[in-house]
């Protein structure tokens, strides 16, 4: 029987990637970075965190938190990890109690559309009163329809002032994982006032320039690019020199991020634009197909592999082969020949996309 291998330090870390790069290469984190990377992690409950947290505080050295952009100066960095554990029990007991003058919604991010369906409509026909009315609402729907990547419950609690608490889940294998909770009293969806939520943690990666990356995180949505299969240019922790810059206490976690070439809905278009959450960042292994094609000859050039002439000539093939396959879902044979395509134009382009098709599969 194949023996279970423990958990180490390593599995704090989201991208399996960076994991086994770390693990392999020996790299060792500090207390800080330690408790940060248990904040970050999207697949452990706030239970799990708990236990880390406190681990963390019994069992590793203790040190200074310097001051940061959007953190303040800690003497003790048990004392930043214990407000930390302090926040989630009362937070989660606040969240659950049951209140006369408080309602209780959720909403989900789901593989389908990529989307937060945050409509007043939704909102509004989840509504429930009580916590486990809502949750075994979301539960069976998850369970239904298994297309949720996570979801949000909301509470919100009607005083003199009104309190919104927000709760993130995760969905692993139709199971929810409640893994942050937080409170907001502003109206914005926002966990940036956590010093431990600000902090740059740095670890060694395996990626290089023109590398194609997935951008796989849980809890982040890219709000309709669909630009979740990058080509990697730069990344943050390629500065020169970044551990004694961060030491000097530049940067904030807004920073943690790559940069590449993404396909904006899809394609055939790509844009230039940064990519949150290196942590987050694993290899492509799916098939590089259809307007995909277009990342691999960014990623050919980026690596010194092929030309720029080359690169352009094959964009040009993939944009067009796109645009051709597209015309039949919008224009129909009529509106072609009023266009001025004769029947033997159209007979051509028909042609093309069933041998495109054909290529495809």
């Amino acid at each position: 029987m194949k023996k279970e291998r423990k958990l180490d330090d390593y599995d704090l870390i989201n991208s399996k990637a960076i994991k086994n790069h770390c693990r392999k290469i020996k790299y060792q984190f500090n207390t800080e970075e330690l408790a940060v990377l248990v904040y970050r992690n999207k697949t452990m409950n706030i239970e799990e965190k708990i236990v880390k947290y406190q681990d963390l505080i019994d069992n590793y050295p203790d040190m200074e938190v310097i001051e940061r952009i959007n953190c303040k100066h800690y003497d003790s960095v048990k004392t930043l990890i214990q407000e930390e554990i302090n926040r989630l029990k009362n937070l989660f007991e606040a969240f659950i109690k049951e209140n006369e003058r408080c309602a209780y919604t959720w909403y989900e991010y789901n593989k389908t559309t990529k989307k937060e369906d945050t409509s007043p409509y939704h909102i509004s026909k989840s509504l429930k009163g009580t916590y486990k009315e809502v949750y075994e609402d979301v539960a069976s729907y998850v369970n239904e329809y298994d297309d949720t990547i996570s979801f949000t419950i909301i509470k919100k609690i009607f005083e003199e002032k009104d309190k919104i608490i927000y709760a993130k889940y995760n969905v692993i294998n139709k199971n929810p994982k409640l893994i942050n909770i937080y409170e907001d009293e502003e109206g914005y969806l926002d966990e940036g006032d956590l010093d431990i939520n600000n902090i740059f943690v740095y670890m060694p990666t395996p990626f290089n320039k023109g590398d194609i990356l997935i951008s796989e995180n849980p809890s982040r949505c890219n709000y309709g690019d669909n630009g979740d299969i990058f080509v990697l240019d730069y990344m943050s922790t390629w500065r020169e020199n970044i551990k004694e810059y961060l030491a000097k206490g530049n940067s904030d976690s807004s920073d943690m991020v790559g940069y590449g070439y993404y396909l904006y809905d899809d394609g055939p278009d790509f844009v230039f634009d940064n990519k949150w959450d290196y942590d987050s960042f694993e290899y492509y292994e799916g098939k590089i197909e259809g307007n995909n094609r277009i990342l691999k000859a960014i990623s050919s050039y980026l690596k010194g592999e092929i030309d720029f002439e080359l690169l352009i000539h094959a964009y040009d093939v993939f944009k067009i082969e796109s645009i051709n396959k597209a015309m039949p879902d919008f224009y129909t044979e009529e509106g072609l020949k009023k266009a001025g395509f004769t029947d033997i134009d159209i007979q051509n382009e028909k042609n093309n996309w069933k041998n495109i098709d054909m290529k495809e599969e």
